[in-house]
């Protein structure tokens, strides 16, 4: 177990947990088995706090209760204080009805995050100190020795491409432009030590007009040289990302696409569908349905200033996102709330790609360089909110900021998929001044604000009573260099008996489908008419 916490990407996958846990329940004999107990129990609720998996809290308090059977006070100390933070302690309130017959969430009577619990912090005690994208020193390592340069991936159109380099732990890095070349365009390298390259060198062309090739190859013993060939004086943008750790580099992110705030209506609505992402492996990176063939909306009296909708819906695959008491995920849930909002966007008359389709996984960076390339108007992630607090409910949107308040700070890190004990913002906090992002905040500041008051708005005229936790900034990464509007939805608690019934019901779903697409078309309409008058 000790091994497992101390390890980066171990502590990632589910199954090293479930091993350990395992383990220590083996050891659960003669005079260790009250403490062996109370470590699964402990171990058990640190992995909860990961999972945001309901069935991961009820493990650990029935570890928790085998050791305390045992003699085990600690184990005592540690139930009360999971079952304090989850609301156990208090008498259950009677609910209200809503429209309908629904079952309204009671009133919340507690604020929306309270004061760790010591107890409960020291079962986290092991994870503290994983911070991310440290910033490392050439020459530096975060891990034991080298760093293995995995993989590199690229996405790309003809004004903008995303490089990601993944690395099995954070070595410092450093970029660098070549000296110029007689027959050679600009290049730009980005060196990492120590570092060694996995499997061979590699040269792979580049499909757009910002980056001709990628190459990459151990330079000297210690050093992987990553080498991009640029025609263009476009700006470059990197940044790292965490768990696993990968470096990405955006380029063209200053372009002639404007900012939806500056940008005059452009002459055509229509715009062709882009070419689909390429690898700069070799591989094919997984690319939508959607990406691939942009569905054409009706014809309808809308402003042609914003018309191709992303809707991202969050987690999938082999990543459930939080997971209720009833069992539903949170990937179904998002995935069945997008499908419905394409559908009325289109109705609306808007262009709308979907990241995902069906149930499969995509990593963050990969979402927002879809948006991207996809030429995306507006972009909007669908999501379900978690607490370790039962009885927490609500509607939250979220837009592009380093969170500065403890809350919104452990809700990124939840869907950032990083620790939950890392308090800090890293790399990605500290480039947003740069970031095309900060550029249009104030449009998905008021994107923003629209969302959560149809949203709530219409859950309260057709659903039910809903508390409005108002809108927020945190630092997600999965809106993090997002050339548009862009804004994170958390459409209810799953973690919320009630809220989690809602979600898995037609009626809620296409209630939130339906508020986001009021918020859009009157988002579209105001900035139309800025236009109209600049």
């Amino acid at each position: 177990m000790r091994a497992l916490t101390q390890d980066r990407e171990k502590r990632r996958y589910r199954h090293h947990w479930e091993h350990a846990i395992a383990g220590l329940v083996r050891a659960a004999k003669g005079k260790d088995r009250a403490p062996a107990f109370l470590e699964a129990a402990r171990a058990r609720y640190a992995l909860y706090r990961w999972s945001a998996d309901e069935a991961d809290r009820e493990k650990a308090l029935l570890n928790a209760g085998r050791a305390a059977k045992l003699g085990s006070r600690e184990a005592g100390v540690l139930a009360a204080a999971i079952r304090r933070e989850a609301g156990d302690d208090r008498p259950a309130p009677k609910p209200s009805r809503g429209r309908g017959g629904a079952t309204s969430p009671a009133p919340e009577e507690t604020p929306q995050d309270s004061e760790p619990d010591p107890e409960l912090d020291a079962a986290l005690a092991d994870l503290t100190g994983a911070g991310s994208a440290p910033a490392l020193a050439l020459g530096e390592s975060g891990g034991e020795g080298r760093a293995r340069v995995t993989d590199v991936r690229t996405w790309s159109t003809d004004d903008y491409t995303r490089v990601a380099i993944y690395l099995s732990h954070w070595v410092g890095w450093q970029k660098l432009e070549l000296a110029p070349a007689v027959g050679l365009p600009r290049r730009l390298a980005v060196d990492l030590r120590p570092a060694s390259l996995a499997g061979r060198a590699l040269a792979r062309p580049v499909a757009g007009e910002r980056v001709d090739r990628v190459r990459a190859a151990q330079n000297d013993a210690d050093t992987v040289r990553v080498v991009l060939d640029l025609p263009g004086t476009d700006r470059v943008q990197l940044f790292g990302l965490d768990d696993p750790p990968r470096l990405i580099v955006d380029v063209g992110t200053v372009s002639a696409r404007r900012s939806v705030a500056e940008a005059p209506p452009p002459a055509e609505p229509a715009r062709p569908a882009p070419e689909p992402p390429s690898a700069a492996t070799g591989r094919t990176a997984a690319v939508p349905a959607s990406f691939k063939r942009v569905e054409r909306a009706p014809e309808h009296d809308l402003p042609t200033r914003i018309r191709r909708i992303v809707v991202d819906a969050g987690h999938g695959g082999h990543d459930p996102g939080a997971i209720g008491p009833r069992r539903v995920r949170e990937k179904q849930v998002t995935l069945a709330i997008a499908k419905r909002l394409a559908t009325r966007l289109r109705a609306a008359g808007f262009e709308v790609a979907l990241t995902r389709k069906d149930d499969r996984y995509l990593a963050l960076e990969e979402r927002t360089a879809i948006a991207n390339t996809a030429g995306g108007d507006l972009f909007v992630s669908i999501h379900a909110n978690a607490h370790p607090r039962r009885n927490r409910s609500g509607v939250e949107t979220y837009f592009l900021n380093v969170a500065d308040d403890r809350y919104a700070a452990r809700l990124a890190a939840r869907e950032n998929g990083i620790d939950p004990s890392d308090r800090g913002a890293g790399d990605a906090g500290r480039i947003l001044t740069d970031l095309d992002a900060k550029a249009s905040a104030g449009a998905s500041e008021r994107l923003a604000g629209l969302v959560q008051r149809e949203l709530t708005t219409g859950v309260r005229a057709r659903v039910g009573e809903v508390r409005d936790l108002g809108v927020k900034s945190a630092l997600f990464y999965v809106l993090l260099g997002a050339r548009m509007p862009a804004v994170l939805v958390e459409t209810a608690f799953i973690s919320n008996r009630v809220e989690e019934q809602r979600l898995a019901s037609d009626r809620y779903q296409d209630e939130v489908a339906a508020g986001i697409t009021r918020a859009v078309t009157a988002f579209a309409r105001s900035e139309a008419r800025v236009a109209a008058v600049r």
